[in-house]
């Protein structure tokens, strides 16, 4: 299924995984997220917003592109995601926004109840993967650091991953009840998930994932 992959600004990872760009794929950047795509040399196929960030604007403006207004009630980052919405993608990739201003953050965060949330995020700090009903991560060197974060700001979900050193088993996770830092000791990890919501499993880049 085709995917659109949201570029945005503050805190982009180094690299990205090998054939995350499949043909069909909607590329859009927004705003400085046009920097980060071009540095790691991702074709863009939109870039939106202001612009009010970005040192490439007068390379954007030879590009497909839809300029917004300076004063706005949206993000930038919203006007992609609502970009991709109406384009029909029902999945997608966010990369950056992962650090650099706390109320970006947030302000990012709180568009997954509206939008949905990313079945992948990267940043420079680390990648993180959602989970709606299960899935096996593979680890290739345990121990390997990992948290769980509800992938909503209002909605509970409960997991069970037993393959760590500190299991979990019907853990209720919420912004209140975020489980930090275990330790993956296995080759594998199963994740289960259930409940309103779903999860983001969270690996800091410098280990190594599949």
């Amino acid at each position: 299924m085709s995917k659109a992959i949201i570029f945005t600004g503050g805190g982009a990872p180094s690299r990205l995984p090998v054939g995350l760009l499949q043909p069909g794929d909607m590329v859009i950047a927004a705003d400085s997220g046009y920097e980060a795509a071009k540095a790691l040399g991702i074709p863009v196929s939109l870039c939106i917003g202001d612009f009010d960030s970005t040192r490439y604007f007068s390379e954007i403006q030879h590009l497909d592109h839809e300029k917004s207004l300076a004063d706005k009630d949206e993000s930038d980052t919203e006007l992609a995601l609502r970009k991709a919405s109406s384009l029909g993608f029902s999945t997608y990739v966010l990369v950056g926004g992962g650090g650099f201003r706390m109320d970006h953050l947030f302000t990012t965060y709180s568009l997954f109840d509206q939008y949905g949330p990313p079945t992948a995020w990267y940043t420079t700090y680390e990648s993180l993967f959602l989970v709606g009903k299960y899935h096996r991560f593979e680890i290739h060197n345990p121990p390997q650091t990992v948290s769980f974060i509800p992938s909503s700001f209002t909605k509970e979900v409960i997991i069970t991953a037993k393959q760590l050193q500190w299991p979990l088993s019907q853990h209720v996770l919420s912004m209140s009840t975020i489980s930090l830092s275990n330790r993956a000791d296995s080759p594998v990890l199963d994740v289960f998930a259930s409940g309103q919501g779903k999860l983001f499993v969270s690996f800091p880049v410098a280990d190594k994932l599949s």
